[in-house]
């Protein structure tokens, strides 16, 4: 059978002639139309979706060889495949930072300005202004991981007037951050922030990071904004702090397990706005990773 080349990420009918003529060795096709028998005969897969770990794990990857994905991260791809060196890993890092940067003042915005309730209470025609409006201006926002999208939501929020800390590593300065600590240094001593963003990736030393000890600190009841890894937090201690006014509000948009389960707690949490992992989407969505993935397939 003929090598493979499996798209499986948003595209437009001229990219998928494109690559068929850049990629002229291969057959190429949709990820819609794999069947059980291909997956040992994909030798390059645009794209990756969730359910295509235990498709390739079941019926083999002997051909796989290079894997663009669609996302800066990699921790939903199998073990196995992470583990071979026969196979190539790209990503897409950088290109997600300004729709996820706008959807966190979305959230922050929505809340600060109350617009979800007058959304409600417009359906029955009631006019009620709430009392507690609030300002960004002087307002202090921490941003764990202040890589490419950390460094978006600095600089939107310094333009909203806000005060900036940035969290990395080794708590060296980065351009739109006041000021910088490093990541143990913060978790163990941040307390007064209005607004807490997670953006960090999904590693071991990120692992539940954000938990009772870290809530209980909080004397701002500050906003928690989760748009990096769901494995950072402990999903009982964030209800708990909800609960018990350490956090004001969570706007959560990855978990743990994705899809979220149908009887998962968060889902009729009254503080908390589940968005499924939609952050990073944008209407030239396809254009911006196409170009690449272009970059990089004239090269095969």
């Amino acid at each position: 059978m003929s090598k493979l080349l499996t798209i499986a990420t948003t595209v437009k009918d001229w990219q998928v002639a494109e690559i068929a003529a850049l990629a002229e060795h291969y057959t190429v096709r949709l990820a819609s139309e794999l069947k059980d028998e291909d997956f040992p005969n994909v030798e390059i897969l645009y794209g990756w979706k969730n359910e295509f770990a235990d498709q390739f794990l079941t019926h083999g990857y002997d051909s796989l060889r290079w894997i663009q994905v669609q996302f800066a991260g990699v921790n939903h791809l199998p073990s196995e495949i992470l583990s071979d060196d026969n196979i190539r890993i790209t990503n897409m890092s950088g290109i997600h930072a300004i729709p996820i940067a706008e959807t966190v003042f979305g959230y922050i915005l929505n809340q600060y300005r109350h617009l979800h309730l007058y959304k409600t209470r417009q359906a029955s025609n009631t006019w009620q202004a709430e009392a507690d409006h609030r300002s960004l201006t002087n307002k202090k926002i921490i941003v764990f991981g202040a890589g490419n999208i950390g460094r978006e939501i600095a600089r939107l929020a310094q333009a909203f007037g806000m005060t900036t800390i940035g969290v990395n590593t080794s708590g060296r300065s980065v351009e739109y951050f006041d000021t910088t600590l490093d990541t143990d240094t913060a978790l163990a001593e941040s307390s007064d922030a209005d607004i807490i963003v997670n953006v960090l990736p999904a590693t071991s030393a990120t692992n539940h990071i954000f938990n009772q000890s870290f809530f209980a600190r909080q004397t701002a009841q500050p906003i928690f904004i989760n748009v990096g890894r769901g494995n950072a937090v402990v999903d009982e201690d964030l209800i708990t702090a909800l609960d018990n006014n350490f956090l004001s509000y969570a706007a959560l948009d990855v978990f743990d397990d994705e899809p979220l389960t149908n009887n998962h707690p968060f889902w009729q949490h009254q503080k908390i706005d589940v968005t499924p992992h939609m952050t990073g989407q944008v209407e030239h969505f396809a254009d911006e990773t196409y170009k690449i993935f272009h970059a990089n397939i004239v090269d095969i």
